[in-house]
């Protein structure tokens, strides 16, 4: 049937081909009878002999969207307070570009991606709790239509490389079958970089450094599983797919790369060139950490230098972001509170730029308030579509290349009801308040009360940092004025009843209908890679 329906589909577009050839044919002796010049349009038109000496970009740009996984505030050069990160790459992009200053994300991995695939809160469809785990039945609803999808209906060609981590349990949820036309990377939300492999029934563990037990693998070439890359660092390899991909790309047609790193995440592991580039910490794992960021770094180089070798640089939008705040006790989101997993701002403001020759402004920092809900809205309309204006992001390119203010004021930070981690937090105005159990990452780990998600994190090289002798009850109220405060240092709950009171009526306005957080506990044993699945993480078993 595959083969009968493929055919099916070439004897039509061959048709279609032949039928404009046609007509083109007519055209050109109807103008030259006419006595008259005929031209074809082309999407894709430079010239050198304008006037202006600028060339005529195409109605569509490529989009580059880059997301690191688990970077911190000031894992990048323009945030180091301390001069130690190596990132040249990525700083030149964003100082001549825009830098992104309060661009949101959410507190843990699926919910920022969940998001930035639909452009709507990931409560809205059961995905706001936490992250989705190898063997667990889950994956992003195939109610809502993503973005990818909605760019090849008008004309794109989309590629993801790297992390998918929107579940896999199912063929047609996974990224062929949402609109991609290739994938090369992994399903699930990390893997041993050397072995390509995730434990099966106790990711936990191998999320902090201890022995994972049973793993498979998990480093996919579309639908197939890859082995002979074991030994060698994955993410080598996914660096050299994106430039790849670019390299062979046909410049005329739309193209939507999204570059969805593994790194920074668990395991720290880097190859010794980039371990190198920093001294010796006592901190343990730091020295690799840092290593893995300058790993990203190289890899925007190459495909930043790709895209302007295959004449592509000129008509493409390169968008950056960390999907959620750094890990513990690293220092990499000084001076902000908090880390990853949390909904302080050190766990959910993410370090962030565009760089497009499109940009009517460039060389300056964007204050406004940004959701990654914001980016599905933005690059639908920079592509030519029209997006629904019921999403939760609103299209933000003005307020990014013209620097003029955001039409969003309100931001739901974190939604969650799950019963072992409830908390609400929002954002309206300059005012955010932190309603519930602010350890998101609860329901995963057994570590949870010993995460200290709620403080701050000074880099080991920093003199006498001024930490905040400050710390919060797992659950309670905590209200802050960011514009005055961004480090949320003064809980102002309990001063100010009644805008506690007006923040989570907001909240409860927005969120009202909402699902519960679909959250399923059972572990499928025929989820199994080595069981049924000659050791491979595939789809086909939910």
């Amino acid at each position: 049937m595959i083969g009968k329906k493929s055919r099916e589909l070439q004897s039509s577009a061959h048709q279609k081909i032949s039928y404009q050839a046609s007509m083109k044919l007519v055209i050109v002796f109807v103008a030259l009878f006419l006595g008259t010049s005929c031209a074809f349009p082309e999407r894709h038109v430079r010239s050198s002999s304008s006037s202006s000496g600028s060339s005529e970009k195409k109605k569509q740009p490529h989009i580059v969207f880059l997301l690191s996984d688990n970077s911190g505030w000031a894992d990048v050069e323009w945030n180091d307070p301390v001069g130690v990160m190596k990132t040249p790459n990525m700083n030149d992009l964003a100082r001549n570009g825009v830098i992104l200053n309060q661009t949101y994300v959410q507190p843990v991995c699926t919910p920022t991606r969940a998001a930035f695939m639909t452009g709507y809160y990931p409560f809205r469809y059961g995905l706001g709790h936490a992250m989705i785990m190898p063997a667990q039945p889950m994956y992003l609803s195939k109610e809502y239509k993503l973005l990818p999808e909605y760019l090849k209906e008008l004309g794109y060609t989309n590629h993801i490389v790297g992390k998918w981590h929107l579940g896999f349990c199912r063929w047609d949820v996974t990224p062929l079958e949402r609109g991609f036309d290739s994938h090369f990377g992994i399903y699930n939300g990390l893997i041993d970089y050397y072995t390509q492999s995730v434990s099966i029934f106790d990711p936990v563990k191998q999320l902090f450094g201890q022995d994972p037990g049973e793993t498979g693998l998990d480093f996919q070439d579309n639908t197939g599983s890859m082995f002979h890359h074991q030994g060698t660092h994955a993410s080598e390899h996914i660096g050299k797919r994106a430039v790849d991909l670019i390299e062979r790309h046909n410049p005329d047609v739309p193209m939507f790369l999204y570059m969805s790193f593994l790194l920074p995440h668990f395991p720290f592991q880097a190859p010794d060139r980039f371990t190198n580039m920093y001294a010796p910490l006592p901190v343990p794992g730091l020295q690799q950490y840092r290593g893995m960021i300058s790993m990203i770094d190289e890899a925007i180089g190459n495909i930043t230098n790709a895209l302007k070798a295959n004449d592509m640089y000129e008509d493409t939008v390169i968008v950056y972001l960390s999907d959620n705040g750094g890990p513990w006790f690293f220092g990499t989101q000084w001076p902000l509170r908090g880390a990853g997993g949390s909904p302080f701002e050190g766990g959910i403001r993410s370090p962030g730029f565009v760089h497009s020759p499109w940009l009517e402004k460039t060389g300056y920092v964007n204050n406004e308030v940004i959701h990654i809900s914001d980016f599905f809205p933005t690059i639908l309309s920079l592509a030519g579509g029209e997006p629904d204006p019921n999403l939760d992001g609103v299209d933000v390119w003005e307020t990014i290349s013209k620097n003029k203010p955001s039409t969003r004021t309100t931001t739901v930070l974190h939604y969650d009801t799950h019963p072992v981690s409830p908390c609400t937090s929002i954002r309206v105005g300059r005012y955010k308040i932190i309603d519930g159990r602010y350890d998101v990452v609860r329901n995963i780990t057994f570590n949870v009360d010993n995460l200290p998600s709620d403080t701050w994190f000074p880099p080991p090289e920093l003199q006498n940092p001024d930490v905040p002798n400050v710390q919060a009850p797992k659950v309670g109220t905590q209200l802050f004025d960011i514009e005055a405060d961004p480090r949320e240092i003064n809980n102002l709950a309990d001063s100010m009843p009644e805008k506690v009171a007006e923040l989570l009526q907001i909240a409860a306005d927005i969120t009202a209908g909402s699902p519960e957080p679909w959250y399923p506990n059972n572990v499928a044993e025929v989820a199994n890679p080595n069981e049924f699945f000659n050791g491979t993480w595939t789809p086909g078993w939910c």
